[in-house]
């Protein structure tokens, strides 16, 4: 029922009470949407990391590059445990 009213009325507020909820409750894909529905990124990188979804996690490093964040790319980096991409983002 939360789902589908987060749908249906599709406000910012309402996204993130559902995915604090589904957090506690531990159903980590009504999270997931959540997160990506309020563009939650670092949230969403996190959410990756602790589910162990490498390719999800490395679609969201390519994200960070694209939106020019410095910070996400590097924490992305850090952790996919790829050292040649957090060594490029210091150099820049």
């Amino acid at each position: 029922v939360a789902l589908q009213s987060a749908t249906a009325l599709d406000d910012k507020d309402c996204w993130h009470k559902l995915g604090v909820e589904a957090l506690r409750q531990g159903n980590h894909q009504i999270v997931e949407m959540a997160y990506q529905k309020t563009k939650d990124f670092e949230r969403l990188s996190f959410l990756y990391l602790l589910t162990g979804n490498t390719e999800k996690l490395t679609k969201m490093l390519r994200i960070a590059e694209m939106r020019g964040d410095v910070m996400g790319r590097f924490h992305n980096a850090l952790y996919l445990g790829d050292v040649q991409e957090r060594i490029k983002v210091l150099r820049e």
